[in-house]
C-alpha cells in the first residue's frame, strides 16, 4: 500500500468510515480504493508512539445468515494466516492484525511508502534493457518465496508493484485475499448449477493474466506471465492491449517493437508463452535463466566513480590498504573474476564474507554477483567500496561506504589477533548477534552452517535477519523460522533434525 494513492473518483468526505475507530485502535483517515470485493483505507494506529499510518482492508459479507458468517469467518482466518506467513519477506507488506467487528472483517497491513511501478512505466517511454533485467530479478525473487508457500498472487500489474522510497526495492502488494474470500463466499451462497459458472470468475487484470487464469484456473507460472507482460510494456512503452497475437499459435507479437538482446528476448518470450506448459515451470527456473544477463549487465556498467569520500572519523581511518598479506594483488598479471572469498585477491576471506553480507542487506541475492564482478576490477579497498556503491540509490551510497570501510577494518583487525591469542576458527558475523538473544553464539553459527548446505551463502544473512527481528528468539523458534525458508517439507524436516541433535 502506498502513500501516493489518490482517494479515487466519487470518494469524498461523506464516506461513513472516515474517522471511525476500529478495534479501539485504528482510526480511519483516508479512502484509498473501493471495488466490488471490498474497500481499502488508510488509518492511524493510535496505540503506537507517533500514531504511524497503516492500511485497512475491509470485507463486508453479503449475508448475515449464521451459516454464511461461519463460512466467512473460516475463510477469512485462513487467508489472514497466509498473509501472516508471506509478511516474513522484506518485499511483502506485513500483516499487523486481523479481526471481526459487527459481523464485518478487517485486515490491517503495513503501509509501504513509495510509488507504483506504473509511474515509471509510462506510455510511449521505453525503459532500458538493464533496468528491465533488474526489475525482473527483483520481483522474481519475491515470487519464488510466494510460490514456495503455496500462494499465487493472481494480480501482478504495475499498480501492485511499489518502488519503496527508502531503499528503492520493489515491494509486491495486494495479494487479493479479500477478493478470494468474497468469491468463495459468493459460491457458497449459490446452488450447484450456479456455482459452475461463478466458480470460473477470474481474479486478475485483463492484459496481464494468461488464458488459464482468465478461465479461473491460475497456476504459479500465471504470475510469471504477468511479470513478463510488465517487462515487455516497460521495454516498448506499449500497454498490453496494444499488442496483437498470432492467429495460429496465440503467441504475443511484440518483438519488433523492442530493441533488446536476443538473450533477454528469449527469456521474455518464454515468460509470456500462451500455454502454461511452455513457460518456465517456476520463478526459480526463470531466475536461473536470467542470472547470466544480470551478471553481464553488472559487468558492462561503466558509470564514473563518485567524487572522493570525505575523511572518515578518526576511529574509522585506515593506516594501510585492507589487503590479505598472503595474497597481495599483482600489477603484472590480469586478475580474473573471483568465484568467492577464497579467490578474491583484494580481500581476506573474512573481509569478503562481511562485505557480502552487508551488501546483501541492501540489494538482496544479487549481492554475490555484484561483489564478485566488482572485486575483479578494483585495485584498492576504497575503489572496491566505491564501485559497489554505484549499484545503490544515491541517498544510500555515502552511508554504505562508511559502513563498509568500518566493517572491513574490523574484519581486518580480527584477522590479526594480539600475540598469544588464537584466531577465529571461521569468518562469521554471529558474534554481532544481540547480546540478549536466547540463542547461544555457537548455536547461531551452527544454524548458519547447516542452513548454508540447503540454500548457500544467503544463509548467514537469513539467520542474522531472524535474530535482529526478534533478539529474544529461542533456539527452537529460530530453527522454525529458518526452516520456513526452505522450499520443501522434507528439507525443513531435515534442517530441524540436524539442529535438534
Amino acid at each position: 500500500m502506498i502513500l501516493t494513492l489518490s482517494t479515487g473518483k466519487g470518494l469524498g468526505q461523506t464516506e461513513p468510515m472516515l474517522g471511525k475507530l476500529l478495534d479501539g485502535r485504528y482510526q480511519v483517515t483516508q479512502v484509498l480504493g473501493r471495488g466490488g470485493f471490498g474497500q481499502t483505507y488508510m488509518a492511524q494506529d493510535m496505540r503506537r508512539p507517533g500514531c504511524p499510518a497503516c492500511v485497512v482492508k475491509h470485507l463486508k459479507p453479503a449475508s448475515t445468515d449464521s451459516v454464511f458468517l461461519q463460512t466467512a469467518r473460516r475463510l477469512f482466518t485462513s487467508e489472514a494466516e497466509t498473509l501472516e506467513r508471506l509478511g516474513n519477506h522484506d518485499q511483502i507488506p506485513r500483516l499487523l492484525a486481523y479481526f471481526e467487528e459487527e459481523q464485518e472483517f478487517y485486515l490491517i497491513q503495513e503501509l509501504i511508502q513509495g510509488q507504483p511501478l506504473g509511474v515509471e512505466i509510462k506510455a510511449g517511454l521505453c525503459t532500458t534493457e538493464s533496468q528491465v533485467i533488474h526489475l525482473l530479478y527483483d520481483v522474481l525473487g519475491t515470487l519464488q518465496f510466494v510460490h514456495q508457500h503455496g500462494v499465487i498472487h493472481r494480480d501482478i500489474k504495475p499498480a501492485n508493484i511499489i518502488r519503496r522510497h527508502p531503499d528503492q526495492r520493489l515491494v509486491l502488494i495486494d495479494f487479493g485475499a479479500v477478493k478470494q474470500v468474497q468469491t468463495q463466499l459468493l459460491n457458497s451462497s449459490l446452488n450447484n448449477s450456479e456455482q459452475i459458472s461463478v466458480g470460473t470468475i477470474a481474479i486478475g487484470t485483463p492484459g496481464y493474466m494468461p488464458v488459464e487464469q482468465a478461465q479461473g484456473m491460475p497456476r504459479p507460472n500465471s504470475d510469471l506471465y504477468a511479470l513478463g507482460m510488465i517487462a515487455i510494456q516497460a521495454l516498448t512503452g506499449c500497454k498490453p492491449g496494444e499488442f496483437t497475437r498470432d492467429p495460429d499459435t496465440g503467441e504475443l507479437i511484440w518483438r519488433h517493437r523492442a530493441k533488446i538482446s536476443a538473450e533477454l528476448a528469449g527469456v521474455l518470450e518464454r515468460l509470456v508463452c500462451y500455454h502454461f506448459k511452455e513457460r518456465y515451470p517456476s520463478a526459480a527456473a526463470a531466475l536461473q535463466a536470467l542470472q547470466p544477463l544480470v551478471e553481464a549487465t553488472t559487468q558492462s556498467r561503466t558509470a564514473p566513480l563518485p567524487p572522493p569520500l570525505p575523511p572518515l572519523p578518526p576511529q574509522l581511518q585506515l593506516t594501510a590498504p585492507l589487503l590479505s598479506p598472503k595474497q597481495p594483488p599483482s600489477t603484472s598479471t590480469p586478475v580474473s573474476a573471483p568465484s568467492g572469498p577464497s579467490s578474491c585477491l583484494l580481500l581476506s576471506p573474512q573481509q569478503y564474507t562481511c562485505l557480502e553480507q552487508l551488501l546483501m542487506e541492501l540489494t538482496g541475492p544479487i549481492a554475490s554477483s555484484l561483489l564478485r564482478l566488482t572485486c575483479a576490477r578494483a585495485t584498492t579497498d576504497s575503489e572496491l567500496v566505491q564501485g559497489l556503491s554505484l549499484h545503490l540509490p544515491e541517498p544510500k551510497r555515502f552511508a554504505f561506504e562508511q559502513r563498509a570501510m568500518a566493517l572491513l577494518q574490523a574484519a581486518s583487525a580480527s584477522q590479526f589477533p594480539p600475540s598469544g591469542a588464537s584466531a577465529p576458527s571461521r569468518p562469521s558475523l554471529a558474534s554481532h548477534a544481540p547480546t540478549n538473544s536466547t540463542a547461544p553464539p555457537e548455536f547461531v553459527q551452527r544454524c548458519e552452517r547447516e542452513l548454508a548446505e540447503f540454500i548457500g551463502p544467503i544463509a548467514t544473512f537469513l539467520v542474522q535477519k531472524a535474530i535482529k527481528a526478534n533478539p529474544k528468539t529461542s533456539p527452537v523458534e529460530l530453527v522454525n523460522i529458518l526452516a520456513a525458508n526452505l522450499d520443501s517439507v522434507e528439507k525443513a524436516a531435515e534442517l530441524r533434525r540436524r539442529l535438534s541433535t
